[in-house]
């Protein structure tokens, strides 16, 4: 695991050099050079350059991904015709927080193959994004740095409530809580990606990640109690004793479902197919705090989406890297 850990840093470097070197935008538009001017102005510490500049605070693991019979009965991936497939798991913190009692949570998945095949899943722990477009990505990010030294904290609440994609989000996050563990989070893709069927066809779906102990939030007076460290060591703690378990699922779309939209949830009933179980069985550490994880990893079969995010979102993973080297 370790020399496939290292092999992926070599990997990440050169795929964030390539992202640098594509293609020219015109000056007016949002360009992935603009998002990440946003993140160091918001996010920069020059005590620690080095630092990833969003979902900085973070930690390692190790797993083991075991895909069900279902899945490759159903969807041609070559990557899943195994067994047990080794994982990288890195845990982290919404945007620049460093408290663990807020609210956001991310986790990467990386899966790797024998023969080279990865597949990044990057994932958060809300089904939608807040923002629609690259201009709406940057503006949600604009409003909140500072002027002065002082953060406009009017002007932040008439720009989401004028806006519908940061006023949805607001109203979807009320309704998650502060998790008690990265055991009882669920993690979501938000975007949607096309799967390849066996019969060629292909499928459009979102995936998930179910905690098999469920998701668990505390309440307020819990969360007050808890320290701004306690997601690591509560994963030591318990992965001690037991693995921590989630199960995959692709939530395939229904005709009527946007699939170049990430902030639009879908409603009602969906076919899923159950992909297969992770198991996080150890602590890794820190290292991988360094590393760039790009959702457009993919493996055969697996297809990227074609909303106006996805790509740009790649590319300010490769200028951010860049800039921490």
């Amino acid at each position: 695991m370790k020399n496939r850990i290292g092999f992926s840093r070599i990997y990440s470097i050169a795929t964030s050099l390539m992202l640098l070197c594509s293609g020219i935008l015109m000056a007016d538009e949002v360009d992935a050079e603009k998002i990440a001017d946003t993140f160091y102005k918001l996010n920069y510490n020059p005590k620690t350059p080095h630092m990833k500049i969003n979902h900085a605070k973070g930690f390692c693991s190790i797993g083991q991904f075991r895909p069900s019979n279902e899945v490759t009965k159903r969807l041609n991936i070559k990557l899943l015709d195994k067994k047990e497939i080794p994982a990288l798991v890195r845990y982290s913190l919404g945007g620049a927080e460093m408290d663990d009692r807020s609210k956001g949570r991310g986790m990467v998945v990386k899966l790797q193959g024998e023969d080279g095949a990865t597949w990044t899943m990057v994932m958060l722990n809300s089904e939608i994004n807040f923002a629609r477009t690259p201009e709406e990505f940057l503006k949600f990010f604009e409003m909140k740095i500072p002027v002065n030294g002082k953060v406009d904290v009017q002007k932040i609440k008439e720009i989401t409530q004028s806006t519908p994609s940061f006023k949805n989000f607001s109203a979807y996050m009320k309704n998650v809580g502060i998790s008690k563990s990265v055991a009882n989070t669920a993690y979501y893709s938000i975007h949607t990606f096309w799967f390849e069927g066996v019969d060629g066809k292909q499928i459009a779906a979102r995936w998930k990640f179910i905690p098999t102990d469920g998701v668990k939030y505390f309440s307020d007076s819990e969360a007050k109690k808890q320290s701004k460290d306690f997601l690591q060591s509560e994963f030591k703690t318990r992965v001690a004793k037991k693995p921590i378990g989630y199960k995959m699922y692709l939530v395939l779309a229904n005709p009527n479902d946007p699939t170049d939209d990430t902030t639009a949830l879908w409603s009602g009933k969906h076919k899923e197919i159950f992909v297969g179980d992770l198991s996080v069985d150890s602590y890794d550490g820190l290292g991988c705090n360094g590393d760039v994880f790009f959702p457009n990893d993919l493996p055969s079969g697996v297809n990227p989406p074609k909303d106006p995010i996805f790509q740009i979102r790649n590319e300010t993973y490769g200028v951010t890297f860049g800039r921490r080297q």
